[in-house]
């Protein structure tokens, strides 16, 4: 996958939680566009993202600034059919990681003087069934929340919800790389609280026809 993007981010440190072809999309693409990448696990705690945050920044020698995390695999299962366990799963995978991770990378950056960015990832809401798309009309409201509380401190907050999170052509999946390597940037500077996608069926209702 070539570089769509100008090396446009000075060298940061950004930690990227997830899996699948579009957040290894948006990591080739960070990295192409100048950021050092680290990996982390998808956090039960806030202990576990503060963890993962020290580690990323100890083996790069420099803070981590930058977050990336999407969302758990889709479930497929209908919602007569959801047990407590499966809704929990769901929805730590979906809601509680991202949180997690943005409050600690948040606590950190604010403790150092510094700025940041944060963008999550996740298909279009509704587009996983009942769990996806109750953690994604949450995290709609947690996008814009976020990104009003810290927007004092220097630190946006985005979302880019798109079908392209979990797949796509060459061509779309390098627009996801450059949109998200974007909006993480100095060029965003004045993005925060967004929820966007990619094409235009990204904004339809599920299973309506563009």
């Amino acid at each position: 996958m070539s570089r769509t993007v100008p090396s446009w981010l000075e060298d940061p440190v950004a930690i990227v939680i997830g899996e699948g072809e579009g957040v290894e999309a948006v990591a080739h693409e960070l990295a192409a566009a100048g950021a050092t990448i680290a990996r982390g696990p998808v956090a039960e705690s806030h202990a576990v993202a503060a963890a993962a945050i020290a580690a990323a920044s100890a083996a790069a020698r420099d803070p981590v600034t930058l977050l990336v995390h999407a969302g758990g695999p889709v479930s497929a299962v209908s919602a007569e059919k959801l047990d407590l366990a499966a809704w929990r799963a769901g929805m730590q995978a979906g809601l509680d990681s991202r949180f997690f991770y943005a409050a600690e990378l948040a606590k950190s950056l604010i403790a150092q003087g510094l700025t940041g960015s944060i963008l999550f990832l996740d298909v279009q809401e509704g587009a996983g069934g009942a769990v996806q798309a109750a953690a994604a009309g949450a995290l709609g409201n947690l996008t814009k929340t976020l990104a009003v509380e810290w927007a004092r401190d220097g630190i946006r907050v985005n979302t880019i919800a798109s079908r392209v999170v979990d797949g796509g052509s060459k061509e779309e999946l390098r627009s996801l790389g450059a949109l998200a390597s974007y909006l993480v940037s100095d060029f965003a500077a004045y993005v925060t609280g967004s929820m966007t996608g990619i094409g235009v069926d990204d904004f339809a209702a599920p299973g309506a026809t563009t």
